[in-house]
């Protein structure tokens, strides 16, 4: 897959299904399998990273809102080659594909709401 088109597959993954559908979800995405990580306050954050890219995520029990740009104190970062990074986000690829740095826990955490929204 070229990088251009993972780039954009990792943004639409993002915005468009983990942004858009725990906000147009509440019910489903409230009672995520595992429970949430995140607090309500939502100031914990998920930095994922591909093809000169970054994305920050900043999830709670309500909603996820997801941001351009990187943060340097993320609780997990996930940073990779752009197909490597979107498969991973669809559960394609282990964690062994992409760089993981922070606490599993929390890459984790971003797969099972992206599980929980794209049902």
């Amino acid at each position: 897959m070229p990088d251009d088109l993972a780039v954009d597959g990792v943004d639409e993954t993002l915005n468009r299904f983990l942004a858009f559908g725990s906000a147009g979800w509440p019910e489903e995405f409230a009672q995520l399998k595992g429970e949430h990580l995140a607090g309500e306050d939502g100031l914990d954050t998920i930095t994922v990273a591909a093809g000169g890219r970054a994305w920050t995520i900043w999830p709670s029990p309500r909603e996820v809102v997801v941001e351009d740009g990187g943060r340097d104190d993320s609780r997990v970062s996930i940073e990779g080659p752009p197909a490597r990074v979107l498969r991973w986000l669809w559960g394609r690829a282990g964690h062994d594909a992409v760089r993981l740095t922070g606490d599993p826990a929390w890459a984790d955490y971003l797969r099972r709401m992206l599980a929980a929204v794209t049902r």
